[in-house]
């Protein structure tokens, strides 16, 4: 009070006669406006609110950990925040405010990198690491950043220089981290992660006429002034495609790390969307499936960030536009484009730089020489030949191909009958077409009829098995007589491609057979089906009796060469009148578009699906499209929306009569509820969904819910009921079976909370060998981080969780996000550093709010709680204690309640309130006796 008085009354002012009266007054008027954040602490106040530059500091700090997409943008906003250092506040809150500036710096600049910006920030991280010295994390950034700037000697320097002084100052050595990093740049292995690819096509041997365009092009790729971006351009057949894998071979050896190949379809009627393709060039460079975000514009960030420092040829065929190439441009200029289209892509050289070159068709002494490779004539009848094609490259190969079989002399005069060829021009696809006449012309019947037939193939690449499917048993003589005859293409690993003219003049030969359509749609649905049953044998989906006598042998590898195929036979469903393709297609790969984050393909056969089961009027089909949505949107953390669109595919399921539907559809509602903290619901909707799969003999489905309903055990405090769950489940599971590596976690959580901990331990050590994917690599990191703090080895768990939090943030999953800052602040708080704690336990409360998972939100509370408890803010950590216990009791969360009425009562007796404590400590007491629960 008497400082307040004298700030409002400095020395010389006058005074009113009651000051301290008149402070009252003031202090009553102000909580008229504000509210009870203005509290009495003895004879002063306190005014209970963070500045809120800090409260738009930390909330951007938070926003940076739910959107890793946008991390760098809200940790910039952060920073921004700050103006000079933390005023008026106690030293110790000055020192961990300063902290948090610090380690939102590391991580700003750390996002920076990960971005390909080492240059850009190099600079900024000198000032920053001359002015701290001694922080291990801004000399690593730092170091890091010299290294990709090709300053490997500066790099191990700084090493040398953050070494000495720790050891000068205070005996110590550097962190086991630091001396790693110091070692991967001495042997120039810090980006040994990636994967070499050469992925061109084979090279056409008599590639004649192009010299000159070959030497312009390798020349404009391999200059030194910027990303070197190069568009081919011309008529289709004129040989695009044969100049850039020409140009891109003779260049290999001047982009060491390598040669990407990739066709865009732009000239068909389903081009490649670009963000399907960076998934696929970003794990052909070595990125793991469950690390690639679900936005376009973050998976063109992560790409370029992976070629920020690589040597790269990038051949991007068939492009349809600018639009399609630009966000698989790199951004540095140690890589190089070489895009083909049919169209010139002036936006393209206007805004990004490229080069754009028309490919000419071939002059009348280039024609001669590729006849002339192909088979022996009279000049007078080749220069005929090369004038009736106009000099298109594609036209003249399938001349010799076709003319190479009797005479050109016979072949030109056949021509010249038919009148066709003597009447096009350049520009014009006749002149192709009618070489594509001739040759069909000559070919047996049959293989006719397997020509046309192939034209209603909608992909590009397909396998023998497909053309069988449309042809029938003469399928091998017609692809070997159509590869004989230039009109297919053998592309490698067994796989065929019709050029798209060639398809083109095939459809226009005569009206679809939709016979073979639907052969070759049962054939795609029923391999998907086979494929899927073997891979996911538990998952439920519609049943297709119908398709069940097909099998496939390698059904992972079929899935992946298939998957853009699997899109465009359901688009081409819709417009053929097989509508229930779209979606029987779209239900069936739903676990393996998942499970391998391939979202922008999911969501587009949903599309399909929802159309094709409305034109239809399917019931089941329209179910299982509102059960795929249902998972997107859970995934997405939308829990409300997912229960909604579960509820509505359940009500279709059961209308026609698909009850192992409605058994799953109940399951995954007791997933959604499980994560909002409503754990007696989801326990509920689990007994339903497991008696469905009871009733209906379906063991083998039944593996996936025992084991989530064994977390609601956990959570209510039922850790033995949760045992025998998992338990009855491992009895339904394979030895190397998924669902056998989720039980064991599951139960070795279960052993952990009763104190059990060699049995988790032993538990986790049976699971590890049956991790396959990042995603089990997560959740059993989870369960080995939990364990190893209860065993008191800190160190380990907050090595494991520090890892399990990367991973989480970059595949998406915000509540093993949750689980692992919760995890990671244990590992400090156990060890005794309260304000490192604090920051992790902050981080995963925003994240768990934003998302609203209750139940680790009531244990985030209560975590917050102990910190408060354990820095003597004691009355602050018994209302977040009391918050906490209310939250808990609200879901029935059995473990939150304990650990709830622990805290009160310590809380209680240092406020010297011992009946309450009593009573807070009874409860307490009462859940471990009942339970066997051994807290923390």
């Amino acid at each position: 009070m008497d400082e307040l008085i004298d700030r409002l009354w400095p020395d010389g002012a006058p005074q009113p006669a009651n000051p301290t009266a008149t402070v009252h007054t003031y202090v009553r008027r102000l909580r008229d406006l504000v509210g009870g954040v203005l509290q009495t602490r003895g004879r002063g106040y306190l005014l209970a609110a963070e500045p809120s530059d800090l409260v738009a500091f930390r909330a951007a700090v938070a926003a940076a950990a739910a959107d890793p997409a946008r991390q760098v943008e809200h940790l910039r906003h952060a920073l921004d925040q700050w103006r000079g250092d933390p005023v008026e506040v106690e030293p110790t809150v000055a020192v961990g405010l300063r902290e948090e500036r610090l380690t939102t710096i590391e991580q700003y600049y750390d996002a920076r990198l990960a971005r390909g910006e080492h240059a850009d920030v190099l600079p900024e991280l000198q000032t920053l690491s001359a002015q701290e010295p001694l922080r291990d994390r801004l000399t690593a950034l730092l170091m890091k950043a010299l290294y990709r700037c090709g300053r490997q000697a500066e790099a191990l320097s700084t090493y040398d220089g953050f070494a000495g002084r720790l050891v000068d100052e205070f005996g110590l050595d550097p962190t086991d981290e630091l001396r790693a990093l110091r070692q991967s740049i001495l042997t120039s292995s810090l980006d040994d992660e990636w994967q070499h690819q050469n992925q061109l096509p084979l090279d056409i041997r008599n590639l004649v006429g192009r010299d000159d365009l070959v030497t312009e092009v390798a020349g404009l790729l391999t200059a030194t002034d910027g990303v070197r971006i190069v568009a081919l351009s011309g008529t289709p057949g004129v040989g695009k495609t044969a100049l850039a894998v020409r140009v891109a071979s003779e260049l290999a050896e001047r982009f060491p790390d390598g040669q990407w190949f990739v066709r865009l379809r732009g000239a068909s009627d389903q081009p490649r969307r670009a963000d399907d393709v960076l998934v696929e060039l970003l794990r052909a460079s070595g990125v793991d499936p469950h690390a690639i975000p679900d936005d376009r514009d973050a998976r063109a960030a992560l790409f370029r960030s992976r070629l920020a420092t690589r040597n790269i040829l990038l051949v991007l065929d068939d492009a349809q536009d600018a639009a399609q190439v630009r966000p698989l441009l790199p951004g540095t200029p140690t890589s190089a484009v070489l895009v083909t289209s049919r169209n010139p892509l002036d936006a393209l050289a206007a805004l990004d730089g490229g080069i754009p070159l028309r490919v000419p068709v071939l002059s009348p002494e280039a024609g001669t020489a590729l006849v002339h490779s192909m088979l022996q004539a009279t000049n007078a009848d080749v220069q005929e030949l090369v004038d009736l094609c106009a000099g298109l490259p594609l036209a003249l190969r399938i001349a010799g191909a076709v003319a190479s079989r009797g005479s050109v002399a016979a072949f030109v005069s056949r021509t010249r009958r038919t009148g066709a060829l003597a009447t096009l021009t350049i520009d014009d696809d006749t002149a192709v077409s009618s070489a594509f006449r001739t040759s069909y012309d000559l070919l047996d019947p049959e293989v006719q009829r397997g020509f046309r037939l192939l034209s209603l193939f909608p992909g590009q690449e397909f396998a023998p098995d497909a053309a069988e499917a449309l042809i029938g048993p003469t399928y091998d003589q017609v692809l070997n007589r159509l590869e004989a005859a230039s009109l297919l293409q053998s592309v490698g690993h067994g796989r065929y491609l019709m050029h798209d003219l060639v398809k083109e003049y095939a459809a226009h030969l005569a009206e679809p057979d939709l016979d073979a359509w639907t052969s070759l749609c049962r054939w795609y649905v029923g391999t998907a089906n086979a494929a899927m049953t073997v891979l996911e044998p538990g998952a439920v989906r519609i049943p297709i009796p119908a398709y069940d006598d097909l099998t496939v042998t390698d059904p992972e590898d079929w899935l992946a060469a298939e998957l853009l195929n699997v899109e465009a036979v359901a688009q081409r469903a819709l417009e053929l009148g097989t509508p229930d393709v779209a979606w029987q297609l779209a239900d069936i790969v739903r676990l393996y578009l998942y499970e391998n984050s391939l979202s922008g393909t999911w969501r587009a056969l949903i599309r399909l699906g929802e159309l094709g089961a409305r034109t239809s009027g399917d019931q089941a089909g329209r179910g299982a499209m509102l059960h795929a949505r249902g998972v997107l949107a859970r995934q997405a953390g939308e829990n409300e929306e997912a229960v909604a669109l579960f509820e509505q595919a359940a009500e279709l399921y059961r209308a026609c009569g698909f009850t192992l539907g409605e058994g799953a559809l109940r399951c995954n509602i007791a997933v959604s509820y499980n994560a909002q903290g409503r754990l007696r619901e989801s326990a509920e909707a689990f007994r339903q969904g497991l008696a469905v799969f009871r009733a209906c003999g379906e063991f083998a489905r039944m593996p996936r819910g025992l084991n989530a309903q064994a977390m609601n055990h956990i959570h209510l405090g039922e850790f033995r009921e949760a045992v025998a769950c998992i338990t009855e489940s491992l009895e339904y599971t394979g030895p190397t079976s998924n669902d056998r590596l989720v039980a064991l976690v599951n139960r070795a959580g279960a052993y952990k909370e009763l104190g059990e901990l060699e049995l988790a331990a032993a538990d986790l050590r049976t699971a590890e060998p049956l991790v396959d994917n990042r995603l089990d690599r997560v959740q059993w990191g989870l369960a080995r981080a939990g364990v190893e703090n209860r065993l008191g080895h800190h160190e380990g768990a907050r090595r494991i969780a520090t890892e399990v939090l990367r991973e989480s943030r970059e595949i998406g999953n915000g509540y093993d996000a949750c689980v692992a800052l919760q995890a990671l602040a244990e590992s400090h708080l156990f060890a005794g550093d309260v304000a490192t704690a604090r920051a992790y336990f902050e981080e995963g409360e925003a994240l768990a709010t934003k998302s609203g998972y209750g139940t680790i939100l009531a244990e985030l509370h209560a975590d917050l709680a102990q910190c408060n408890f354990l820095d003597g803010e004691v009355e602050l950590a018994y209302a977040q204690a009391t918050q906490a216990l209310a939250e808990s009791d609200a879901a029935e969360y059995g473990i939150g309640q304990q650990w709830s009425h622990s805290l009160l009562a310590h809380c209680c007796t240092a406020l010297n309130r011992p009946t309450e404590a009593t009573t807070h400590q009874t409860a307490a007491n009462t859940f471990c006796h009942q339970t066997g629960y051994t807290p923390r």
